[in-house]
Order: C-alpha cells, then structure tokens, then sequence
C-alpha cells in the first residue's frame, strides 16, 4: 500500500508540528449520519403528531371534569342551581383556574368571559343525569367533541380520528 507524504515528507494525516495522527471524518460519513438522522425524524413523525393529539384530547377531557366538580359545588350551595354563566365558577373558588376554559385544541384562548365550551344554562342538579350541560364548541376538534353530562361524566361524540 502506498502512502502519500506531506511537504514535510511525512504520511498524510500526521499533524507536521506533533506528529500525531489526525482523525476526521469524511464528507461521505458525515453525509450518510445525516441522512439516517432525517429518515429516523421522518419516521417518529407520525407517531409524535398522533401523541400530542392524544394529550389533547386528555387536557380538554380533564378540564370538563374540572368544571363539573365545580357545577356539583356551586349547585350543593345554590339549592341545586347551577350558576348563570361559567365565570361564576372561577369568581365563587369553584374552579381553581380560568384556564379549564381553555381548549387546547382551539385556537382561541379560552377564558371566563369567552370560553371554548357551550353551556346549557336551563338545567339544575334534579335534572336527567345524562343531559348535556357543557360541551365543545364546533371549531374545537375536527369530527366530534367532548360533552359533559350533568351526572360528572365526560363522553366524545364523534370519530376518534384528527
């Protein structure tokens, strides 16, 4: 095998001044890594896209939850009235925070004066526990949405697919 020599004559590869020998990788090695580190962000994406639907989806199960444990409170101290809107919840203490108002899969912020959820207001705690007193509006998931029902129970209506 023949090597080639530097102006120094020594092999190339050898630093001149330490002669100690360089490592390095080559533009092909460097290219092939890259190439192997896109197909691999290529392949999880699907999968990342479909986990982040998910934590959704449970977010937005979780905050209608919050707002029935706060409904069943404010009706056991109201005569089993529930309140005229759902700010009165975050004003009374019966929701922790304004932010169970918020879908996240909207796009709109949610709050108390504008929620991401419709509320029936015609109901009170003697009523059928499986009406539907708050659920999602529309825009909020394609192909369905989250309803709470008076009894605390959260369903989705719709395809499971988004």
């Amino acid at each position: 095998m023949f090597t080639s020599l530097n102006r120094q004559g020594k092999p190339n590869g050898i630093h001149p001044h330490t002669n100690v020998l360089m490592r390095g990788f080559t533009i092909t090695e460097l290219a092939f890594v890259g190439v192997i580190i896109i197909m691999f962000i290529l392949l999880l994406t699907p999968f990342i896209s479909k986990i982040r639907w998910k934590a959704r989806m449970i977010t937005c199960e979780e905050n209608l939850q919050h707002i029935g444990l706060g409904l069943k409170l404010y009706a056991s101290e109201h005569e089993g009235k529930f309140p005229p809107n759902l700010g009165d919840l975050v004003e009374g203490g019966y929701v922790e925070d304004e932010k169970v108002f918020d879908c996240p899969a909207s796009s709109h912020a949610g709050d108390t004066l504008e929620p991401d959820y419709h509320y029936v207001t015609e109901y009170t705690i003697e009523s059928p526990s499986g009406a539907e007193i708050v659920f999602d509006k529309d825009t909020n998931h394609k192909g369905g949405k989250h309803v709470l029902c008076i009894s605390g129970e959260v369903k989705w209506k719709g395809a499971m697919a988004e």
